[in-house]
């Protein structure tokens, strides 16, 4: 399934991120905010087609650089590439581990890229989940306690990949990279 999806068009990616979306924003409206079933699958509809129409192309240009580590890789994106990508001992065969860098590598310029607009636009959203959470629904305090968590996240996650990739150089020097 996650082969997949790495290769599936732009379309098919927003299809499950909306069906996904849509649906738990539809159950969420009935079982939290006590709306009526057809106002909640009319909110739901409406807030799928929304995300999975943004969510689709995003996705499918994030993953890229994934897909082309998987090209070149003779296992593809196997679970030992993966594994060795982010965790574990540092793989002996070249080819798992000239993928396992390559894929950390992909995922890191992904985190790169937001790196001036993720943290900040997360710690709005928990503020804006706070302000949700004292007006409407102390249910909105999983919203904080969620946005929170990706806003330090974020460049605990860049960081930690940096490390890995150094790892997993083909010629296993470490390099001294910019700040962190």
């Amino acid at each position: 399934m996650r082969e997949r999806l790495l290769h599936a068009p732009a379309w098919v990616l927003g299809l499950v991120n909306g069906v996904v979306f849509g649906t738990v924003w539809t159950v969420g409206g009935r079982l939290l905010e006590g709306e009526n079933w057809s106002a909640a699958i009319v909110r739901g509809v409406l807030a799928g087609l929304v995300f999975g129409a943004i969510m689709g192309r995003v996705q499918h240009r994030q993953q890229q650089g994934v897909r082309d580590v998987a090209e070149r890789s003779p296992e593809g994106l196997s679970r030992r590439v993966r594994r060795a990508a982010f965790r574990g001992p540092v793989p002996q065969e070249p080819g798992v581990r000239a993928a396992a860098h390559g894929l950390a590598l992909a995922i890191l310029a992904q985190y790169d890229r937001q790196q001036r607009w993720a943290s900040p636009f997360f710690v709005l959203v928990a503020l804006l989940s706070v302000l949700l959470a004292v007006t409407d629904s102390p249910w909105w305090w999983l919203a904080v306690v969620a946005w929170i968590v990706a806003a330090v996240g974020h460049p605990y996650m860049r960081s930690r990949l940096r490390r890995r990739a150094e790892l997993l150089r083909a010629d296993g020097t470490v390099q001294q990279t910019g700040s962190v």
